[in-house]
């Protein structure tokens, strides 16, 4: 029962961490990588071939204009990639695999936009376009009895998301990852997790210097692009922090059941206080594991 709790826990997880950072459809950044992992690791059959088939076709289809292209590019190199990682490194964590991955699809685009930088200046436009539709979309869904505060709000949310539209779409990229994992698990028949608990969740400790190599390019008057580069690794890089901080919490106190973390979850987005509080708390015992790996000490303690 308490196997069945935690695949629920890790569906939830994953799908939040998609559906919540998502700047491309979710549908692609699942769907494709869950198919090129079927057809290069299986399980092979006929189900598999026609889930596989069903998800590319789908895929590609839609009007070939705006981000359509940048959407689809992004999704088969990232699906590409972690295949790769996958047969190259078995015994690795998902989270390496998947960081692995995400690593290589970002050199293999900033190649691309080394050559061609007019792409970048397409996709960031098309980006604010569509971060300005999303906008006037709630504006239209929230009304005229919204004040002139929650519009301020409204609008400093779609230039965040602007700016930081990569980092967004790296973390994403990982639920989605998380997510095609657990759907070919399903497939194959594992009744084993795939996955450990989330309190054990971790990753290589020098990825630390990406935050701070990020944090220096903000405060260093170095440029726009520059800063603009710092705050997506900062913002990316903070999110997994805030990640292993709640693995570290979660770990101290044994766990919390399923249902505690979705009402915990929805209380802390509706009471904008005590979200910031639990983002700023983990953020800093995530860093702070970097150094002090307070699992390992406590684990350590626990046994003398």
């Amino acid at each position: 029962m308490s196997s069945g709790r935690g695949q629920v826990g890790r569906i939830l997880g994953f799908s939040a961490i998609t559906i919540v950072f998502a700047v491309v459809q979710p549908f692609l950044l699942v769907g494709v990588p869950l198919a090129l992992l079927l057809i290069a690791h299986g399980p092979h059959g006929v189900r598999s071939g026609i889930i596989a088939t069903a998800i590319l076709v789908m895929a590609f289809l839609g009007d070939r204009s705006g981000l359509w292209w940048f959407e689809r590019g992004w999704a088969l190199v990232l699906a590409g990639m972690f295949v790769w990682t996958v047969g190259w490194r078995p015994t690795w964590s998902f989270s390496a695999q998947a960081l692995a991955a995400l690593g290589l699809t970002i050199v293999a685009a900033a190649m691309i936009l080394a050559i061609s930088p007019s792409v970048w200046l397409d996709v960031d436009a098309l980006m604010t376009a569509r971060a300005g539709q999303s906008a006037q979309t709630a504006a239209e869904i929230v009304g005229t009895s919204a004040n002139d505060m929650v519009q301020t709000i409204m609008q400093r949310v779609v230039a965040f998301q602007v700016l930081v539209f990569p980092a967004l779409l790296g973390v994403s990229s990982i639920g989605a990852l998380g997510l095609a994992v657990l759907a070919r698990a399903w497939l194959r028949g594992d009744t084993r997790p795939v996955f450990g608990m989330l309190r054990s969740f971790r990753f290589n400790d020098h990825l630390v210097w990406l935050w701070l190599l990020g944090l220096i390019l903000i405060l260093a008057p170095v440029g726009p692009i520059a800063e603009r580069v710092g705050g997506n690794a900062v913002f990316f890089m903070g999110a997994l922090y805030v990640l292993r901080g709640m693995a570290v919490l979660l770990s101290l106190v044994g766990g919390i059941s399923v249902m505690a973390g979705v009402l915990g979850g929805l209380v802390a987005v509706l009471v904008y206080p005590i979200l910031a509080l639990l983002l700023s708390v983990t953020l800093i015992v995530g860093l702070g594991d970097t150094w002090l790996n307070v699992r390992s000490r406590v684990n350590r303690e626990g046994g003398e």
